[in-house]
């Protein structure tokens, strides 16, 4: 196998930190051992995986769920992606990025198996220490917002098409997507990310991925049935330009899934090396293939008219205006579940800050004065909002309401200026796609594999000694490499670098790119 068994040396009794919660913290079951990957006598451990009763799944399944994480509403902006490089540059750009993001992905799963985790928020701590899993936070916080500000531009689109098709051209409804947005939000959206339990909303992960597929058949079977028999005088089929950075941010926007790897991992069937290799290569290729279709069908449609939607493309009629009022709702009934993510993020964001200022000793000072001490029992509107309500009290209903107002309300705001689901796309994709397909995974396993080539068997982090951790846990171990499997290591360290300059190197350049094009 790839991986040996780490030395006893290295088992030293040590306190462990306690898993936090958030976005990409997923708590599934994984008891089998990891095959080849790592040595028989070494088995999955409780407190990593769980156990295996009713959560492996077989590979075929794998892929599907892989499939559906990965597909989603960033497919609409691929022919416009086309469109901004270039069809035959466009192309090949989409194929790297695909082959990219499957090796990071990839790299995730080699990182689950070293560490012998199932999450990538328990990954980052093994790897990187606690110290820095504000950053895995802010990644959740900045995703979600440009998410949430995505859905609510592809809601003012789809609405204002349903009720233009509904209700004729002239209503109001069909005339001002602000309108719709601003609806939707107060009488929907708002209500929905006030909901305490959002079990009953796992329907729309089904609904999406059918309304998804549906969207696909219907663009590929309009370009075969409506396409020109020749391309426009103005389509350039194979030039570079500079705009190709925004297309390989939306490019990168689709490719994204890489926060869910390790529960994939964790629930996979006799989890090997080779068949999580199989798993991520087969799903990797049918969304390329996907991709590459839908992207080429859109653009060979309607060439140089293509929109940042290109579902905005399609004229009215019952098949298009099935398609619109799906992908509303699918989107109107996901956005809470994307905001509970990027709310609960902002939260742990917060705890620190508000701890460091209440370790403050000028305020400990102040609050231990006796004038201090007599209004504490009041609760003084400043110090209420310093320290929180009262210790033997919860939190306010309506405290939490106001706060759950206010992130939907302003991403209700950025949404009704910005009205291109492209520039948002791209946006996502230079940011936060980058980031999360790229960087990240390629830092883990640079550090993960520097770890078993080095004589280090351990990872050291610091915050271990605080006083608030679970103690009585082994100290976090990763399996040495073998003497085979050395030299394929090396090698995969320089992969890690390219794809992590490369990352970073994408999405300034689409930021920027992006910006001046929405200018």
């Amino acid at each position: 196998g790839i991986l040996a068994q780490a030395p006893k040396s290295c088992a030293q009794p040590c306190s462990a930190s306690r898993s936090a919660v958030g976005a990409m913290t997923s708590r599934v079951h994984a008891g089998r051992a990891v095959g080849t990957a790592m040595p028989p006598t070494q088995q999955v451990s409780g407190s990593a995986a769980g156990t295996s009763e009713g959560s492996n799944s077989s590979a075929v399944l794998s892929v599907a769920s892989l499939l559906k994480n990965m597909i989603g509403a960033g497919i609409f902006s691929l022919p416009i992606g086309l469109r901004l490089a270039s069809p035959m540059p466009g192309l090949m750009i989409l194929g790297s990025i695909g082959i990219m993001s499957a090796v990071s992905y990839w790299m995730v799963g080699y990182c689950c198996i070293a560490w012998n985790v199932s999450s990538f928020r328990s990954l980052w701590h093994r790897t990187l220490g606690s110290s820095t899993a504000w950053i895995i936070d802010i990644t959740i916080l900045g995703n979600g917002c440009f998410t949430l500000v995505g859905y609510l531009v592809l809601i003012g689109d789809f609405t204002t098409k349903s009720f233009g098709g509904l209700l004729g051209e002239d209503h109001l409804l069909a005339r001002s997507r602000i309108l719709d947005q601003w609806v939707i939000t107060v009488v929907l959206l708002l209500p929905l990310s006030l909901a305490e339990d959002l079990r009953r909303l796992a329907f729309t992960s089904v609904l999406g991925l059918g309304v998804t597929v549906y969207v696909v058949l219907l663009m590929l079977r309009d370009s075969w049935l409506n396409s020109p028999s020749e391309w426009g005088p103005n389509m350039v089929l194979c030039e570079w330009r500079m705009s190709a950075f925004e297309a390989v941010a939306l490019y990168t926007h689709a490719f994204v899934a890489h926060y869910n790897a390790p529960k994939l991992y964790a629930e996979l069937e006799r989890p090997t090396a080779l068949r999580w290799l199989l798993v991520v290569l087969v799903a990797y290729g049918i969304a390329f293939f996907v991709y590459a279709s839908f992207a080429w069908a859109g653009l060979r449609r309607f060439e140089e008219a293509v929109e940042g939607n290109v579902l905005r493309n399609f004229p009215s009629q019952n098949s298009v205006l099935t398609a619109w009022l799906g992908m509303a709702f699918s989107i109107a009934f996901t956005y809470p579940i994307v905001f509970n993510s990027a709310r609960e993020a902002c939260v742990n964001l917060m705890s620190p800050i508000q701890e460091s200022i209440l370790a403050s000793p000028r305020l400990q000072r102040l609050i231990a004065s006796p004038r201090s001490q007599l209004r504490l029992g009041r609760r003084s509107i400043s110090l209420y909002n310093v320290l929180g309500p009262r210790p033997d009290k919860p939190l306010s209903k309506g405290k939490n309401t106001a706060t759950t107002g206010v992130i939907v309300v302003l991403t209700a705001a950025v949404a009704s200026v910005c009205t291109d689901i492209g520039l948002v796309n791209a946006l996502a994709g230079s940011v936060m796609g980058c980031a999360v397909a790229f960087v990240f995974p390629s830092i883990l396993f640079y550090k993960t594999v520097r770890i078993q080539l080095g004589d280090a068997c351990s990872a050291d982090d610091d915050s271990l000694d605080s006083p608030l951790l679970e103690p009585f846990k082994a100290k976090h171990t990763v399996a040495q490499a073998s003497a085979a499997a050395r030299p394929f290591l090396k090698l995969s360290l320089g992969v890690a670098c390219f794809i992590m300059v490369a990352g970073t190197s994408f999405g300034v350049l689409g930021a920027i790119i992006a910006l001046q094009t929405a200018h």
